[in-house]
């Protein structure tokens, strides 16, 4: 992959953590510039989602930085840092009732009242993840796993936020999903994404940049 020299979305300047004396990260340094999608690899139990909680402020580290662009994540900052970044994972907490109540639910938070979202344009972008209109009218609990995974990303993009964290999001889905919610992501150029998976399928993408959790080390 060429060198990017794009704006820096998300720095983490000698971040160290640990776990019950477990060491997670050992001053960790790494900028993911504005566009990039990032896949992170490693073993089960090693701490990559710990990564995204700490992009989005929900743990400190012990000792280094994290900034999301430009500034730093901190109480002073924490509420706009999280108005830049959507998170989806891989149990799809996105909240019970009918499917369209859900959505115009999000879009009531005052974290998302000034955007503009028409039901063409959720229609549109249910039909690029291949779910029917009639999703819409059902309840959140009657859809599948697969479905409630493409709809949380639906959802995910409609909120427009520069920064996309996603934490096994391809996990339950069929081949064919899989390779439409990656098609997907990967046309967003101006979205920043951090994957964090097992899915050997990202590994052969050449557009993405990969990172190996284990030695903090890029592979690509």
């Amino acid at each position: 992959m060429s060198k990017q020299t794009s704006q820096p979305v998300i720095k983490f300047a000698d971040v160290s953590l640990q776990f019950s004396h477990k060491e997670i990260f050992d001053h960790l340094n790494l900028t993911i510039n504005s566009g990039e999608k990032l896949v992170i690899f490693g073993k089960s139990g090693i701490g990559k989602s710990s990564l995204l909680k700490l992009i989005l402020g929900f743990v400190r580290p012990d000792s280094g930085d994290v900034y999301i662009l430009d500034k730093k994540v901190c109480s002073n900052h924490i509420n706009w840092v999280r108005t830049k970044v959507a998170y989806v994972d891989q149990d799809v907490m996105i909240g019970e009732g009918q499917v369209e109540d859900l959505i115009n639910e999000y879009f009531s938070f005052q974290a998302n009242q000034q955007l503009t979202v028409s039901r063409k344009k959720v229609l549109s972008l249910m039909t690029e993840f291949e779910l029917p209109s009639t999703l819409l009218q059902q309840n959140i609990q009657e859809l599948s796993g697969g479905e409630r995974q493409r709809l949380a990303l639906v959802i995910a993009l409609l909120l427009k936020r520069p920064i996309i964290l996603l934490d096994e999001v391809t996990a339950s889905l069929d081949p064919t999903s899989k390779k439409i919610v990656i098609a997907n992501l990967l046309k967003q150029k101006d979205l920043t994404a951090i994957i964090v998976t097992h899915d050997q399928e990202w590994k052969k993408l050449p557009q993405v940049k990969l990172f190996d959790f284990k030695d903090q080390k890029w592979i690509r």
